[in-house]
């Protein structure tokens, strides 16, 4: 009861992004807002809170306990093992022509360029829509949790894998002309497996509240991890000679085996959410009961919409940029067989490359993800520009350092693109809104960059055989992102993000009614900060920032504006916030509850056996203290309601005080979710509309939890 009330105007929502795991977490740029019960959901068992004397009702968790590296790598072999095959594309491209993919796209037997054309076109569709991927998964992961996500990730990818194996055999038996439509959907539904899998990391990232940049930067590793995969694949069919189509059926299995290995190992949105509240001191909202997708998506582009100029030209500069990597990488074995003389030289351009990806990740891992931190975007920017430089001038080199300089260059590039658009939106996005506003923005930058990638390929198509057929719309795509990444450059110069997001009316009211406020000015004086210190902790997932902003709290000037919000304000507020419950405890009745056998079923409970003698007036308190409690543990819903409605405020002030001298913690937190079942905030709402002077005791009670929270974070007992 009071619990949720201190929740729901303490708790900072931590939203992790998919693709970008990178996010501060991710899952998140985390939004403050309300909890799932509002501050009068609770209801007026304050008392009733599982009390202990130095951390109040939340126990929280040392930040330097043991962290659980060994499930975490454990899992991390298994998300790598369910990449899919995108991050592989420079050999697989090679290695799917070579089994007959697509092969009746050829005039003759043996591959052929329009064979690795459609192969190509294939996977640079599916590396566009990887980014686009990142809104609906970021919903599907704050909805049903990281466990459910990521063991259906695990086995989407799976499927995909036997489609792609299925085309293969199909292939090898020669029915490519009836089987090749399953390679399509099957890339598509693995690629799509995959992220689910991999976002889903995201459920342990409370598990290392000292290493979370090292842990995003690990999770994002197991994308250039899996790049070798294709090259574990390709020396197997080497030593055995057996078919590619026999290994990717080997390759499948081991995924579905994953799925088991994912189901133990990854958080349920339970543990996600209990770990959270353990290294915050506060719980994360509920998982919403609904996904109000067109809703969010709207609020997003008027968030964009905001600073239009801005992100038009940053989406154009980063699609320019994005093209000549793309490109690159999937055309990597037909150029190199084209710039050297060779087929063996395709291949092993295409394996250099894969090392590169893999190498240049897995060494960077620990370091990028503090780049835009320590350095930020300007110094990103200025790298984009350098790198576009050095690929531009080398990838037409017939020189294997050339070449290797250029994998490593266009290898960085997109590690820092990803970073780029994860903290560039934290400049821009509200923190409640971070999720959905990197989603579409995201998607407007694949929108930009696909046709014109696509139009790279056409025009490798139309152009002559031969080394110029890719040299030249690599030529283009280099030239004009070096051109307009060198403009974006004086552009970020000349229009830096703003110091602070900029806010839509409705998420200042959202995140400054959690502080009992109605603007963020209104909260800047309660936690004693700026603008930009108060936004910057509200976005930080960062304990001790979360940490700091509480301790900060004036509950004397909180109070003062809690008392000119009117009593419907508060009731609204409650029912608006009274969606998600606490989940009950294997569906028991209050009747059947703990509290029943402790409290109910003696004239005194056993917690006042060694209770002092006291005087005529407490004795009155605690009776109805005892009668409240004992009506509650019986489930006797009209009897509470009477209760609230005619018992004299102050009265029920001095009961809640003394239900905390007598009531055990485990009695108080069992008494707490019985009567949040009882009296669930909508009810309680509508009795604080038919006796306003209850407004009074809502504000006592928030005070004193308040307090609480505060005096457990600073180690002081409050009395």
């Amino acid at each position: 009861m009071s619990e949720t009330m201190t929740h729901s105007l303490l708790t900072i929502r931590h939203r992790q992004d998919p693709k970008d795991f990178k996010v501060a977490p991710v899952e998140d740029a985390p939004p403050a807002q309300l909890a799932d019960s509002s501050p009068t959901s609770a209801t007026p068992a304050t008392a009733l809170l599982p009390k202990d004397p130095e951390l109040g009702e939340v126990e929280e968790e040392p930040l330097d306990s043991p962290q659980p590296w060994g499930r975490f790598m454990a899992l991390w072999v298994c998300c790598t093992l369910a990449s899919g095959i995108l991050p592989g594309q420079a050999l697989f491209v090679n290695q799917f022509a070579e089994s007959g993919v697509f092969s009746s796209m050829c005039s003759k037997e043996g591959t052929c360029k329009d064979q690795f054309l459609t192969l190509t076109t294939i996977f640079g569709v599916g590396q566009s829509l990887a980014y686009g991927f990142s809104a609906p998964i970021g919903l599907l992961y704050d909805r049903y949790g990281a466990m459910v996500v990521g063991t259906w990730g695990a086995f989407i990818c799976a499927l995909g894998l036997a489609c792609v194996t299925a085309s293969c055999f199909g292939a090898s038996a020669g029915f490519d002309a009836n089987t090749s439509w399953l390679f399509v959907i099957g890339v598509f539904t693995c690629d799509f497996g995959s992220m689910l899998n991999s976002f889903s990391f995201m459920g342990l990232i409370w598990h290392f509240p000292h290493s979370q940049t090292l842990v995003i930067a690990l999770i994002n590793a197991t994308y250039q991890a899996s790049a070798l995969l294709p090259l574990l694949l390709q020396a197997a069919m080497d030593a055995s000679h057996q078919s590619l189509a026999v290994y990717m059926s080997g390759w499948t299995i081991v995924v579905f085996i994953t799925i088991a290995g994912c189901y133990k190992l990854i958080p349920t949105q339970k543990e996600y959410y209990d770990q959270a509240k353990k290294i915050l001191g506060m719980p994360l909202p509920k998982a919403p009961a609904d996904m109000k997708v067109c809703e969010m998506l709207k609020r997003a582009v008027e968030v964009l919409g905001q600073t239009k100029e801005e992100h038009i030209v940053s989406s154009i500069a980063l699609a320019m940029g994005f093209a000549l990597p793309g490109y690159y990488a999937s055309m990597t074995a037909p150029y190199g067989e084209a710039l050297f003389g060779h087929k063996e030289d395709g291949e092993r351009l295409a394996e250099l490359n894969v090392l590169c990806t893999s190498i240049v990740g897995l060494a960077l891992a620990p370091f990028t993800g503090t780049i835009g931190d320590k350095f930020g975007l300007q110094t990103i920017i200025g790298l984009f520009v350098a790198i576009m430089g050095v690929a531009t001038v080398t990838v037409g080199l017939p020189s294997w350092p050339a070449q290797a300089l250029c994998g490593a260059s266009m290898a960085l590039f997109l590690s820092l693109f990803t970073i780029f658009i994860s903290r560039y939106l934290l400049m821009y996005a509200p923190p409640n809104q971070y999720g959905a506003v990197q989603g579409v923005y995201t998607f407007g930058v694949v929108l930009i960059s696909t046709p014109w990638s696509l139009g790279g390929i056409a025009a490798t198509a139309i152009l002559p055989p031969g080394v110029n057929a890719y040299r030249i719309p690599m030529a283009v795509f280099g030239a004009s992102g070096l051109l307009v990444l060198m403009i974006y450059a004086a552009y970020f110069r000349s229009h830096p993000p703003p110091q602070v997001p900029p806010l839509l009316p409705e998420d200042e009211a959202e995140l400054a009614k959690g502080f009992g406020c109605t603007t963020l000015e209104e909260v800047m004086q309660v936690t004693n900060t700026s603008r930009h210190e108060l936004l910057k902790k509200l976005s930080s997932s960062k304990p001790e920032d979360v940490r700091s902003l509480m301790r900060s709290i004036d509950t004397e000037k909180m109070m003062e504006f809690m008392s000119r919000r009117s009593v419907d304000d508060i009731a609204d507020m409650m029912e608006t916030n009274d969606e998600e419950e606490e989940e009950a405890d294997g569906g028991e009745t209050p009747a059947a509850s703990v509290s029943q056998a402790t409290l109910g079923q003696a004239e005194h409970p056993p917690a006042l056996a060694s209770a002092a003698p006291a005087t005529d007036t407490s004795k009155s308190i605690r009776e109805r203290g005892q009668h409240l409690a004992r009506m509650v543990a019986s489930g006797d819903k009209e009897g509470v309601k009477n209760y609230i409605l005619t018992e004299p405020v102050d009265d029920m002030w001095q009961i809640t005080l003394d239900m905390e001298e007598w009531q055990s913690a485990a009695e108080q937190k069992q008494m707490d979710k019985d009567f949040n079942k009882l009296i669930p905030g909508k009810e309680f709402a509508a009795l604080l509309r038919q006796r306003p002077e209850l407004k009074k005791f809502v504000q006592q009670m928030i005070k004193r939890e308040m307090q609480k929270k505060i005096a457990s974070l600073t180690g002081r007992k409050k009395k």
